[in-house]
């Protein structure tokens, strides 16, 4: 008689980070995942860098670095050359489920970002985030096989993938914790019907994006490390948010008897979270340094007094007529006299105007390293005058951090503000280099993130360090599988005594391939574009 393999649950909380989980875990909140992490062989997941959603989900389903899956930000190529937005049939690596798949294990995806079009496997799949929302209404093609999106919307009614983000004033209220909670009650209600329908599987991928959303909004409210944790207005949102985090739980605790008393559980963050106290304006630093050129009438807004009219402006327009006129404004940039130029928000970086590689490129190979050098340089010289300190930790070289076929698509450098307190942005018309947020509660994502490793023969421990990208291998270990070419390891605590990791050439699909998807529709990237410019990303 053939032996069953016990099932693997890869359990994925977007932005997930110590700091919030231990003191919710203190407050007698998420037993169910108090009592998972207890139990488990658990420490700090390190993220890509940048520690940013696409680059990081990406890097867990295929276990290798951005280098090889070609994954940057939410969208691909820069300001000289745009690429559209990301999608999964735009990722150059094979993801876990081909992998599974390979080797006939059927698997379940479910709510994983960056997996639109929903990936056509041997088993089951419900995309994730970049999924067009069909204007309020149940999304297409966000099923496999599609048939699952009328089963779906039978059982929840309306589904939706994301809720609506009002960055700017959601901070004020507990509105977006509302929202998260209806959304939540609509995604469990699908969980229970996938799995009452199919739940037979040796791999269960599922994760839940709220803790991403609710910290970008009030991260300073739950820290207890943090000042605004004290004020009269943290209480009654903390209390939301934790009671949240509770309904949360509910959906771990779903999760966890789904894989049983036999089965092994994966738990994972993408990048973990800390406070968000300012921006650094990267175009307009890198003008003031003699980087980047405008042209026109862009040419006159080095002046103070232009300056001040752009911080008067700044307050005075509605936020989405600023963004909007930030985006044209990098029309100004005159790329014959500019040497270096913001990567978009999401990609943290900054691109050298390379000559061949960009279409209005004028640095030659040989100055390269040359302007590279005088970025770093401008960046270890900038200081905060609010308190006359460093803003740059440290700014990786491009090589040092992304390697593989699809590096020379990533920035040139990717400098680090104040461990990521300082967010970069690719402000060029504002109203001075650096913008503060320290008054609000805004979080801002960190490079270290949860994991944890739960299941027959894994002792409990705590304080270990893995790498995002030992997830997929360390789960087709678990599974029983081989594991094809991938970038990161099996973590050690999950590997028994009596069975090494077993490596294996294998000849393995893409992840995007066979899906029928049309293209995203003008209205369709609209709507995404609108609903990351509400996140900040854009």
């Amino acid at each position: 008689m053939t032996q069953t393999k016990p099932r693997v649950l890869m359990l994925g909380l977007d932005g997930m980070t110590y700091n919030v989980l231990e003191p919710a875990f203190d407050a007698g909140h998420m037993p169910n995942l108090r009592a998972l992490m207890e139990r488990s062989a658990s420490g700090v997941l390190t993220s890509t860098v940048p520690p940013y959603t696409p680059p990081g989900w990406t890097s867990i389903f295929t276990g290798v670095n951005p280098g090889k899956h070609g994954i940057f930000g939410f969208t691909l190529g820069n300001r000289q050359r745009p690429g559209g937005l990301v999608r999964l049939d735009k990722v150059k690596a094979p993801a876990i489920w081909n992998a599974a798949n390979h080797q006939g294990a059927r698997m379940g995806v479910f709510n994983v970002p960056m997996t639109y079009p929903a990936p056509v496997l041997d088993g089951w799949s419900v995309s994730g985030m970049l999924t067009p929302e069909g204007g309020g209404a149940t999304p297409e093609s966000f099923t496999y096989p599609a048939e699952l999106a009328a089963e779906i919307s039978a059982r929840v009614g309306e589904y939706r993938i994301d809720i609506d983000v009002d960055y700017d004033n959601d901070w004020k209220s507990t509105d977006i914790i509302e929202r998260l909670s209806r959304n939540l009650a609509l995604k469990r209600k699908a969980l229970e019907l996938l799995l009452e329908a199919d739940g037979d599987l040796p791999i269960l991928f599922a994760v839940l994006e709220a803790p991403d959303r609710l910290m970008h909004v009030h991260y300073k409210y739950i820290d207890p490390k943090l000042e605004h944790f004290d004020r009269d207005e943290a209480r009654l949102i903390r209390e939301r948010a934790w009671s949240f985090f509770d309904e949360m739980d509910a959906v771990v605790g779903d999760l966890i008897g789904w894989a049983g008393s036999d089965g092994y559980v994966v738990t994972m963050s993408d990048h973990g979270f800390g406070p968000k106290h300012k921006t650094v304006n990267v175009n307009m630093a890198l003008r003031e340094w003699g980087l980047l050129a405008v042209g026109g009438a862009g040419a006159v807004t080095k002046s103070a007094g232009v300056r001040r009219i752009a911080r008067r402006a700044k307050k005075a327009l509605p936020k989405s007529v600023w963004k909007r006129a930030k985006s044209v404004a990098q029309g100004s940039i005159d790329w014959s006299r500019t040497k270096a130029f913001s990567a978009p928000i999401p990609q943290q970086g900054v691109y050298v105007n390379l000559k061949g590689r960009e279409p209005n490129g004028i640095v030659s190979r040989s100055h390269y390293e040359d302007v590279r050098n005088d970025v770093i340089a401008g960046f270890e010289a900038l200081v905060d005058p609010s308190d006359g300190g460093s803003v740059t930790d440290h700014v990786h070289r491009r090589e040092d951090v992304v390697w593989g076929p699809e590096a020379e698509r990533a920035p040139d450098l990717f400098p680090v503000c104040r461990a990521y307190s300082y967010e970069l942005s690719d402000g060029l018309y504002s109203p001075a280099i650096l913008d503060d947020y320290r008054a609000q509660p805004r979080g801002f994502h960190q490079m270290d993130g949860i994991f944890g490793l739960a299941g027959p023969g894994i002792a409990s421990a705590e304080g270990l360090v893995a790498r995002i990208y030992d997830i997929a291998p360390t789960t087709l270990y678990l599974a029983g599988l081989a594991i094809p070419e991938m970038d990161g390891r099996v973590i050690p605590e999950a590997v028994s005594p009596d069975r090494a990791p077993e490596t294996e050439a294998m000849d393995l699909s893409l992840p995007g391939e066979g899906s029928a998807a049309a293209a995203y529709s003008p209205e369709e990237e609209a709507q995404i574009e609108e609903s990351l410019r509400n996140l900040g990303y854009l």
